[in-house]
């Protein structure tokens, strides 16, 4: 594959933002139905929430999340610069702490409880942006 008359190169940084994003993203759709269960009852909508639970679905999407920045931690774990270890673990790890303690104390009967987590979810997402040009 060439771009402007060269090679592409898929760095290691590249492919982590596309993978680790792409999932994020998914994670999200997912989540995105939660709060909306009801409606997609009345309405026929047979979505995960829908057909599996919304406690499931929820905490199906926080561990996927969850390994996500396992593996962020992991590839902050394996970088040769000793800045961008320190940064993407930690940043990852803090990240993946306000998850985990938000997902904790959350009331799933509460519409308002749910769409303020998915609200966090969209924040972690943006943060991201933050992190992944530490990855080296």
């Amino acid at each position: 594959t060439f771009v402007f008359r060269r090679p592409a190169v898929f760095s290691k940084p590249l492919i982590f933002a596309t993978a680790f994003m792409t999932f994020f993203s998914v994670v999200i759709a997912l989540f995105k139905d939660i709060p909306d269960i009801e409606g997609d009852r009345i309405f026929g909508i047979q979505s995960f929430s829908v057909r599996l639970g919304q406690s499931k679905v929820f905490w199906t999407c926080v561990g996927l999340l969850e390994v996500a920045y396992g593996v962020a931690i992991l590839m902050g774990v394996t970088s040769s610069s000793l800045w961008s270890k320190s940064l993407t673990v930690v940043g990852h790890a803090i990240l993946a702490s306000i998850l985990w303690s938000s997902a904790r104390s959350i009331d799933l009967t509460s519409k308002a409880a749910i769409t303020s987590f998915y609200m966090l979810i969209w924040r972690l997402f943006y943060a991201e942006y933050l992190l992944i040009p530490l990855v080296r």
